[in-house]
């Protein structure tokens, strides 16, 4: 990719993952959610829950709202995976703390055996705290707060994922000086 590309310029994804407890690895994504974006204007989006085959944690449910009945006939992690990866494609990804979220998919990719993706990954928490600094929590709904963005339906997977691109959007704003800022400029 190179660098020099402008934000506007590229197909990027926000997503965000509902599971069933903390540890990739362990415990398995419940919920898909992303929205895709060109030139801050959203294209289209992708939800879907998966019956992981395993039982949710009760706090895991408590914060996401998704119990055990609610997966049961829905169709597994994998072919949820399948229809992910294909609508990621080759886009631009963007999650809030990334590593988090990354680290259940990369789980679930080798879980079934698919490969790993190649798509750059930006981490808007990171961007967030070169753009707003001084926050007392980089949290994603703190930030959402802060920045008097409405609020959709907190730790469900798609609404977590657009308020993640309303961030990421406000964030290259704050740190473009000509209103318009390259990959690269936004990596630094």
């Amino acid at each position: 990719m190179d660098m020099n590309t402008s934000l506007n310029q590229l197909t990027c994804t926000a997503f965000d993952f509902e599971t069933t407890g903390l540890h990739p690895g362990i415990d398995k994504i419940v919920e898909f959610g992303a929205v895709q974006f060109v030139d801050g204007k959203m294209t289209k989006s992708f939800e879907a829950l998966c019956n992981p085959g395993v039982p949710i944690h009760p706090e895991a449910s408590r914060v996401s709202g998704i119990t055990d009945n609610m997966l049961v006939d829905k169709p597994s992690v994998k072919d949820v995976l399948l229809d992910f990866m294909d609508f990621i494609g080759d886009s631009v990804l963007i999650a809030h703390n990334a590593g988090f979220d990354l680290g259940f998919l990369r789980a679930a990719l080798l879980e079934h055996q698919l490969p790993d993706m190649k798509n750059l990954i930006i981490d808007t928490m990171i961007i967030a705290q070169r753009a707003f600094p001084g926050q007392k929590s980089y949290s994603l709904q703190n930030l959402v707060s802060f920045l008097g963005i409405p609020p959709n339906t907190a730790h469900r997977a798609r609404d977590d994922a657009y308020m993640c691109m309303k961030l990421f959007l406000a964030s290259a704003d704050a740190l473009s000086f000509m209103g318009d800022i390259s990959i690269g400029e936004l990596m630094q």
